[in-house]
């Protein structure tokens, strides 16, 4: 058994490392682990409250060791952790650890957006016990409201929050410790969900905004050095002579409009020099994610877990209209699906534009033939966490207005995929729902917008009547 020194206070010891050479002395001159132990329980403090507890402080390990001998005492002590013992006395930030781990991890929820969300509500709530929020359902509500007023949230945001909060809070319900659920009441129920807009947008992604967003593409990778606005590569270059010909600093400064702090910077080489520049490859990652969305519908989602062993690169061969053609069968695991979450099943998707081969033959080399690189993922085959700000540049330097109250967002591209596949099929729903994945015909046909040149004709035949 390794030695304990005495703490001063019962049941707080340390458990020492093999070789320690403080063995007997002052319990915080090591960087050996605070242990508690109380009845028949013997626990390490850091792993059972799931932070860290200072090893050269006792401050933070006796409180640890109090709320230890409390779930002792109380029957809710588990020795898994703090967070599975404390019953509705949980803290959020807690429970919240939980919940992503056995919960919003297995059912492979879209983690950027959920962690987005729940910062603000965990700096303010994260301290506060379960059962204090199912208490109090004005505060959530009140939090909420000045979330979104300093925000400038639309009611489809607000309640965006109040769904995700109400899920998780449902979650507590089901989860009981010592057979009581972690919460007596779900406080969301008493609070009501905003009127939301139901404004359907027909937002068509011709090929010419096609053609645009691929095209911006090549302005994403840039250098990724900050440059002052005043100053151009010509303006800098100027300055460097003017200054290696002997002009003060000072005159320069004055003479172009800029601090003698930029003229020093840029002097030195720290801004404004090509050897440091750094070009990104935002611009390589948003092009496949684009032929992702146009040529596959893929949803973004689906996009960030597609690794590179669900395609198979043995092409399928078909015939049409008298031309042989190639096709990637690509193998969705329900996981990462949509519908495949609540069937179970597999669902398929087909590479069969030229472009999207090619773009997938050499993810391929480049990721090495690694199974387990993410396709659209970053440049060495590693998970993204999220795009959507580098699509948001991305359809602005295209020329879109970006936002979902003009009607144009990364999903946009999947009913632009939605609306051709009816095209490309002559109307036929079922193979249209085929490619787009959808278990009912009601949501296929609320993807399906009409192509503005054929509306115009349309209008025109009418006109001649």
């Amino acid at each position: 058994m390794p030695q304990r020194s005495k703490s001063g206070t019962k049941g707080l010891h340390k458990n020492h490392n093999r070789g320690c050479p403080n063995k007997g002395g002052k319990p915080t001159g090591c960087d050996c682990p605070w242990y508690g132990k109380y009845k028949d329980v013997f626990q390490s403090l850091a792993k059972w409250s799931g932070k860290e507890v200072p090893p050269r402080e006792k401050k933070p390990a006796q409180e640890v060791l109090t709320r230890l001998k409390a779930a002792i005492d109380n029957n809710t002590y588990r020795p898994e952790g703090e967070q599975y013992s404390g019953g509705s006395e949980t803290s959020f930030d807690d429970y919240v650890k939980e919940w992503k781990t056995h919960y919003a991890e297995e059912q492979n929820l879209h983690m950027g957006s959920i962690e987005s969300r729940l910062k603000p509500v965990q700096a303010k709530f994260g301290a506060c016990s379960l059962k204090y929020l199912a208490e109090s359902p004005q505060d959530i509500e009140r939090f909420m409201n000045a979330l979104a007023r300093e925000r400038g949230w639309s009611n489809n945001s607000w309640n965006r929050l109040y769904e995700l909060l109400h899920s998780m809070f449902e979650r507590a319900l089901k989860w009981k410790t010592g057979g009581v659920p972690r919460m007596p009441v779900n406080p969301m129920v008493f609070i009501e969900k905003r009127v939301g807009s139901t404004k359907k947008f027909d937002v068509r992604l011709e090929e010419d905004v096609e053609a645009r967003l691929f095209a911006a593409c090549e302005q994403l990778d840039g250098p990724t050095q900050l440059r002052p606005k005043k100053l151009t590569a010509e303006k800098a270059q100027a300055i460097r002579d003017a200054v290696a010909e002997g002009e003060t600093q000072k005159s320069v400064a004055e003479r172009f409009g800029v601090s003698r702090a930029v003229v020093c910077q840029i002097v030195r080489g720290d801004i404004w020099n090509p050897d440091r520049y750094r070009s990104t490859t935002r611009g390589d990652e948003m092009r496949l994610r684009l032929m992702a969305g146009f040529d596959l519908g893929l949803r973004k989602s689906e996009m960030l877990d597609l690794q590179l062993k669900q395609i198979d690169f043995r092409p399928l061969l078909i015939e049409v209209e008298g031309e042989r053609q190639e096709v990637f069968k690509i193998t969705l695991q329900p996981q990462i699906t949509k519908g495949g979450k609540t069937t179970g099943e597999l669902e398929y998707v087909y590479a069969a534009s030229e472009r999207l081969r090619t773009a997938l033959t050499r993810r391929r080399f480049e990721v090495q033939h690694n199974p387990h690189a993410y396709v659209f993922g970053r440049k060495d085959g590693t998970r993204a966490v999220d795009f959507t700000k580098a699509a948001r540049k991305l359809f602005k330097l295209a020329g879109l207005d970006w936002g979902r109250d003009k009607g144009v967002v990364w999903h946009t591209t999947r009913h632009e995929f939605s609306s051709r596949a009816l095209e490309n099929t002559d109307g036929d729903l079922k193979v249209a729902q085929a490619l787009t994945r959808h278990k009912d015909l009601k949501t296929l046909d609320g993807y399906l917008h009409a192509r503005r040149q054929r509306v115009l004709a349309a209008a025109v035949k009418m006109g001649r009547r």
